[in-house]
């Protein structure tokens, strides 16, 4: 979990903090590139952006954030794969994705708080993450 660990921004200035939680989980915080503040999240009676749970896919190579209630609504994915580019740098990045349960719609609602889904480059990491954990 620690390669996810610290601040990552996407070119259209949406950042995304994440930092230590427990042994199975981290703390994700999503600022908008558009208000530099936390998205306010109305399907989730008006709370913030901030310190949303994460936990590992299965597979151990994407981060799924839960933007509402865990099993409920919709998660951001965020898969850590390292990028090939041809203007710029190849490196690791947070490639994002929207994810939702087949009956439910919405990403189709509520989506485009966490948009545009663009790939995140670390600016800052957490020197003091905790790597016990």
């Amino acid at each position: 979990m620690e390669r996810f660990i610290g601040t990552w921004k996407n070119q259209s200035g949406n950042i995304l903090e994440i930092k230590p939680n427990d042994k199975n989980s981290l703390k994700v915080s999503f600022i908008s590139g558009k208000t530099g503040k936390p998205v306010i999240r109305d399907y989730f009676d008006n709370n913030e952006s901030i310190d949303m749970r994460a936990e590992l896919d299965f597979y151990e190579s994407s981060l799924e954030v839960e933007l509402w209630n865990k099993g409920k609504g919709f998660q951001l994915s965020l898969l850590y794969d390292w990028i090939d580019f041809r203007n710029e740098p190849s490196g690791y990045r947070l490639a994002p994705g929207l994810t939702q349960y087949a009956e439910d719609n919405f990403t189709e609602k509520y989506g485009h708080l966490f948009e545009p889904l663009e790939y995140y480059k670390r600016i800052k990491e957490d020197k003091k993450a905790d790597n016990s954990k």
